[in-house]
């Protein structure tokens, strides 16, 4: 005969055998590694102006736009030139204002200052607004934006003045080389050069 107290310990033995693998699937599920929260991707933020400018400064200018700086610094020769030319004649201006039909009686010292004024002007117009258009188109041939539209500012300026205000042969064909180059500006091949515009807040 078996005792009692044996046959107890033994089914609390085979109890204990038997709920041991029962734990083990609860371990192998608490290894495994949660997943990470699915975020949201980050939308696509437009660059800065600055930003664009900076990366198309990595980028070579395309050829329209290196024609149309050579065509403006060309356009700011001839102004210049002109105006020296001009002032190198300045007797031939003179004797013309004298003998100018309808013109009223005038000294030559009066003709000599009126015209030594009006030369002046014209230089100094020249070489301001050349520095101005040589200094954006080159900021321009950079591919800054905002040079491009200064630079065509000022060239509309100098036009308008060449063929309106004061007309001069060398003045004109500066004013249409300018406008010519300026023109380059916004061909095409030019436009993706340049960053885009932002949008105002």
């Amino acid at each position: 005969m078996t005792k009692p107290d044996n046959s107890d310990a033994d089914d609390a033995a085979d109890r204990d055998t038997t709920a041991e693998p029962a734990k083990k699937p609860a371990a192998r599920s608490a290894q495994q590694p949660a997943k990470p929260p699915v975020r949201n991707k980050p939308r696509p933020v437009m660059p800065t102006a600055r930003e664009a400018a900076a990366a198309a400064g990595d980028k070579p200018p395309p050829a329209v736009v290196n024609w149309g700086f050579y065509v403006i610094a060309l356009a700011v020769v001839v102004g210049v030139v002109g105006a020296i030319y001009l002032m190198l004649n300045k007797d031939t201006l003179v004797n013309n204002q004298l003998t100018l039909e309808g013109a009223e009686k005038i000294t030559r010292e009066e003709a000599e200052r009126v015209v030594s004024n009006a030369l002046w002007t014209l230089i100094v117009i020249n070489v301001v607004f050349g520095a101005f258009q040589g200094l954006f188109a080159y900021k321009a041939r950079e591919g800054q934006r905002k040079a491009r539209m200064l630079v065509t500012i000022a060239t509309v300026i100098v036009v308008v003045f060449h063929y309106l205000a004061v007309p001069t042969l060398f003045g004109q064909l500066a004013g249409l080389l300018a406008a010519i180059g300026c023109a380059l500006l916004y061909l095409p091949g030019a436009r993706d050069f340049y960053p885009p515009r932002q949008p105002v807040k």
